[in-house]
């Protein structure tokens, strides 16, 4: 077996676990360009060893490893929130009701560096949450312009209402 073998049968498995722990199938995971990019971002960041455990352990397990937390934000938002920020409640809290600005999403003296970034120029519109939501990144991909003041169209065709 060659090492460029080995390397395509880890990234595929981890796309595969990741197809498990996010609810997308396996092809719409390759299918957002970003499977190399989120797979090489989280063995630099945790580590071989780490991420063969987290794609070792029960994914229905409650609470999930803090890896695997970061994995499935991954690939919802194309951020990587390291493990020691993954399971803070106040991660995305500056998006709550009444608060309006650009906000840290923890204080800059509490975040360890490097512990959070976003992974590639592309993973801003390939994030998942634009499909779970029935949602386009503003200002990123079609229907284009104003397409946020009409409501999400789903993928089963029905229309969401926000309340």
């Amino acid at each position: 077996m060659t090492q460029g073998t080995n390397a395509e049968e880890k990234l595929r498995d981890f796309v595969k676990f990741s197809a498990t722990v996010t609810g997308f199938s396996e092809f719409d995971l390759w299918g957002t360009g970003q499977a190399e990019a989120y797979y090489r971002t989280a063995v630099e960041q945790e580590g071989p060893d780490a991420i063969q455990q987290a794609m070792a352990s029960d994914p229905s397990g409650v609470p999930a490893d803090r890896v695997v937390k970061s994995i499935i934000k991954l690939w919802y938002v194309g951020v990587w929130y390291g493990p020691e920020l993954a399971g803070r409640v106040d991660v995305a809290a500056w998006t709550a009701p009444g608060r309006s600005g650009a906000k840290p999403a923890v204080p800059d003296d509490s975040q360890p560096e490097g512990s959070q970034f976003v992974v590639s120029p592309d993973a801003y519109t390939e994030g998942l949450l634009w499909r779970a939501i029935g949602a386009h990144p503003a200002g990123a991909k079609a229907p284009g312009y104003g397409s946020w003041a009409n409501p999400p169209v789903f993928e089963d065709g029905q229309e969401g209402e926000v309340r």
